[in-house]
C-alpha cells in the first residue's frame, strides 16, 4: 500500500489472468475472426479438391497346384503357403504388373490421368518420364488387403473418375488372372519341350543300343543255342580222354598234348558263358532303357493331353461396381475440424497473448504493481457530435449518469475518507485519459454545489483547458508564482449549483527555492481558503516532473491507468516515484474500460455496476 510511510507495493505478475471466461471474453472477436477466415479459406480450397471414389474387387488364390518336377521328371502337387501367397502379393505390387495393368486400360495414351505436357515449360515429357509418372500414379489407385490367412485378396480401385476406380479394382485381377494363366501354360509348354527331347534322346539310345546288341549276337554267333551245349560235350570228351590216357601210362609228350586240348576246350566253354552273361546284361539294359523310354512317352502323353485343358487356379468372386457416391473428401468435415483447430489455434494464442500482455485490465494487477487500491472505474465513452468537450458537461446537465456517479463516488473517498481538498491527478504516460478524468471530477463536485478550482499545470498540451474552453483566444494563463493569480469562470459550468473556476498556468515550473516553496504553500493556503476543492492536472509523472515540483500543493494525488493500454512496469515505477517524492497517492482510477470485454466491476462501497444505474 502507497502512503506517506513509503510504498510496499507487490511484484508485477504479467501472466496472471483474471478468468479462463474473461479471457475468451477478451479475444472473442480475434478468435471468431480467426475461425471464419480459416472456415472461408478452407471451404475455397476443397472447391477445388476433386471427387474420389472407391469401389472393391475380391479373388481367390488356388489352394494348390500341379506342375512338372524337373528332380523327379513327374507331376507334382504344389501346396500354397504363407510366403507363396506373400510372394504373390508382391507380384501384385510391383511396377512391372503395375505397368500392365496400365498398358491394359490404356493410361499410358490418357493425359487426363496424367499430362504430357510439363506445366512449367509447356514441353511434353520425356517417354520414359511419363511412362514412370503413370506407373506411380497407378500404383497409388489401387491397395490389397488380406483378411488373416484367407486366400482371399481384396483390391480397392480409387480415382477421381467413377467408372476409371472400378476398372482398375477389376483389371487388377483379371490381367493376374491371365498372367497366372499365361505363366501355367508356358510353364506347361516348357516342360513337354523337355519331356519330348528326353523322349527323342531316349529312342536314339534305345536304338543305338538295340544295333550294338544285334551286331554283338551275331559277331559272337549268341543265336547259336547249340553251340553251348556242343562246348560242354567237347570239354567232357577232352576230360575223359586224358583221364583214360593217364590210366594207360601214355607217354609224357601225349599226356601233354591231351592236357592242352582239355585247357582249350575249357577256354572255349568260359568265354562262350561270358558272352551269354554279357548279352544278358545287355538285354536288362535295354530293357531298362526301354521302360525309361516307354515312360517318358506316358508322361508326354498326359502334359500334351493337359496343354488344351490348363486353367487359371486364381478366380474373381466379387466384381467391383461403378461407385455412386465418392467418399472424399468430407468437405463437411473438413470445414468442421478446421474450424474446431481455428478456435483452438486462436485460443492457444490468446492464452499467448494475455501471458505476454503486461498492460494493466484489473485493480489486483494494479495492487500487485503498486499495492494501491482502485478508487473506481471510467468506461469507454461513446462522445456525441460535440465530441469530449460536450461529454464533461454531463454530470452538470444529468447528475445522475454513471460518469457522474463513478465521479462521485471517488470524490467521496477523497474529501470524506481521505480529508483533502487539493487532489492532483496525474499518470505515467501520455494519453491515459487524466485530463479527461480531472475536468470531469471538477464538473461532478461544481453539479454537487461545491466551489471547484481546476488547476491545469500540463502547459504543453493544456488538455483539461481545452476540454472547458474550446476557443483558444478565450483561455487566460497565469503564473503560478505571481500573486496575480487570475481565475477564468468555466462558462459551460454556469448552470451547476456550485462555482467552477479554470487556472490554467502559463510556463512550467522552474523555480526549487526555499522561496518558491512558501510561494506554493501561500498559493495553497489561498487556494484551500476559497474553493471547496481543487482539482490539479499534471503532465504525465514519468515524461515530466511537475508533479514533484508542485507536491507541496497537493493533499493527495490520484494515478489514472488506462485499461488494457497501461503498461504494469511504467505503473510500478510511477509509483515507486511517487512514493520516494512524499506524494500521498490514495489510489488509482481504471479508465476507458470496454464494459464488453470486461463485463463485471466489484462492489466496495463507492463504485458499482454502470448497469445499476440505467
Amino acid at each position: 500500500m502507497l502512503s506517506n510511510n513509503g510504498f510496499q507495493g507487490g511484484q508485477s505478475d504479467p501472466g496472471e489472468f483474471v478468468s479462463i471466461w474473461l479471457v475468451i471474453r477478451r479475444n472473442l472477436l480475434p478468435v471468431a475472426f480467426l475461425f471464419g477466415i480459416a472456415v472461408i479459406l478452407t471451404s475455397l480450397y476443397m472447391r477445388t479438391v476433386p471427387d474420389r471414389y472407391r469401389t472393391v474387387a475380391q479373388m481367390v488364390l488356388s489352394l494348390s497346384e500341379t506342375r512338372y518336377s524337373d528332380t523327379t521328371g513327374r507331376l507334382e502337387t504344389i501346396e500354397l503357403g504363407r510366403s507363396s501367397i506373400e510372394t504373390e502379393i508382391e507380384k501384385l505390387k510391383s511396377r512391372d504388373f503395375a505397368g500392365q495393368v496400365a498398358e491394359t486400360l490404356g493410361l499410358f495414351e490418357d493425359d487426363s490421368f496424367v499430362s504430357r505436357i510439363n506445366p512449367d515449360t509447356g514441353l511434353e515429357h520425356p517417354a520414359a518420364l511419363h511412362r514412370e509418372a503413370v506407373i506411380d500414379k497407378v500404383l497409388g489407385s489401387y491397395s490389397l488387403s488380406r483378411a488373416g490367412e484367407s486366400l482371399a485378396i481384396s483390391v480397392e480401385g480409387r480415382s477421381t473418375d467413377a467408372e476409371l476406380s472400378a476398372a482398375l479394382a477389376n483389371t487388377v485381377i483379371t490381367q493376374y488372372i491371365s498372367n497366372e494363366l499365361g505363366e501355367r501354360i508356358d510353364r506347361l509348354d516348357k516342360n513337354i519341350d523337355d519331356v519330348r527331347r528326353r523322349v527323342n534322346l531316349l529312342g536314339e539310345e534305345l536304338t543305338s543300343n538295340e544295333a550294338d546288341l544285334a551286331n554283338f549276337i551275331r559277331s559272337d554267333n549268341l543265336d547259336d543255342e547249340q553251340l553251348l551245349d556242343q562246348l560242354r560235350s567237347a570239354a567232357e570228351r577232352a576230360r575223359t580222354i586224358l583221364s583214360i590216357g593217364l590210366e594207360q601210362n601214355v607217354p609224357p609228350e601225349e599226356e601233354l598234348a591231351l592236357r592242352e586240348e582239355l585247357a582249350a576246350a575249357e577256354e572255349r566253354l568260359q568265354l562262350r558263358t561270358r558272352q551269354e552273361l554279357t548279352l544278358l546284361r545287355k538285354e536288362r539294359e535295354i530293357e531298362l532303357l526301354r521302360s525309361r523310354y516307354q515312360a517318358s512317352v506316358d508322361e508326354l502323353n498326359l502334359l500334351e493331353t493337359r496343354s488344351g485343358q490348363i486353367e487359371a487356379g486364381t478366380s474373381q468372386v466379387s466384381v467391383a461396381r461403378v461407385p455412386q457416391v465418392p467418399y472424399a473428401p468430407n468437405r463437411a468435415l473438413t470445414v468442421a475440424l478446421a474450424g474446431a483447430m481455428s478456435i483452438m489455434i486462436g485460443f492457444v494464442l490468446a492464452l499467448i497473448r494475455e501471458g505476454l500482455d503486461r498492460t494493466i485490465k484489473t485493480e489486483k494487477q494494479i495492487f500487485n504493481a503498486t499495492g494501491l487500491q482502485n478508487l473506481g472505474y471510467f468506461v469507454k465513452q461513446k462522445y456525441g457530435p460535440k465530441g469530449r468537450a460536450a461529454a464533461v458537461f454531463e454530470p452538470i446537465e444529468n447528475p445522475r449518469t454513471p460518469l457522474a456517479e463513478t465521479a462521485r463516488g471517488i470524490l467521496t473517498n477523497c474529501i470524506k475518507f481521505q480529508h483533502s481538498k487539493v487532489v492532483l491527478v496525474s499518470s505515467a504516460l501520455p494519453n491515459e485519459g487524466k485530463s479527461f478524468i480531472s475536468t470531469v471530477l471538477a464538473t461532478t463536485a461544481a453539479a454537487d454545489g461545491m466551489n471547484v478550482a481546476l488547476v491545469d499545470l500540463d502547459v504543453y498540451r493544456k488538455g483539461a483547458t481545452k476540454l472547458l474552453i474550446p476557443d483558444i483566444a478565450d483561455i487566460k494563463c497565469s503564473d503560478l508564482y505571481s500573486h496575480d493569480i487570475v481565475p477564468q469562470q468555466v462558462v459551460g459550468a454556469q448552470d451547476a449549483p456550485g462555482k467552477l473556476d479554470l487556472i490554467t498556468v502559463e510556463s512550467p515550473t522552474r523555480e526549487l527555492t526555499d522561496d518558491a516553496e512558501m510561494k506554493l504553500r501561500k498559493l495553497k493556503d489561498t487556494l484551500t481558503s476559497r474553493y471547496d476543492l481543487v482539482v490539479i492536472d499534471t503532465p504525465p509523472a514519468l515524461v515530466m516532473d511537475e508533479v514533484y515540483r508542485n507536491n507541496t500543493l497537493i493533499d493527495a494525488a490520484i494515478l489514472v491507468v488506462r485499461w488494457g493500454r497501461s503498461p504494469q512496469d511504467a505503473v510500478q515505477a510511477v509509483t515507486r516515484r511517487l512514493s520516494q517524492a512524499d506524494v500521498n497517492v490514495i489510489g488509482t482510477i481504471l479508465n476507458d474500460v470496454d464494459p464488453k470485454k470486461f463485463r463485471w466491476i466489484g462492489y466496495e462501497g463507492y463504485y458499482g455496476h454502470y448497469d445499476y444505474y440505467k
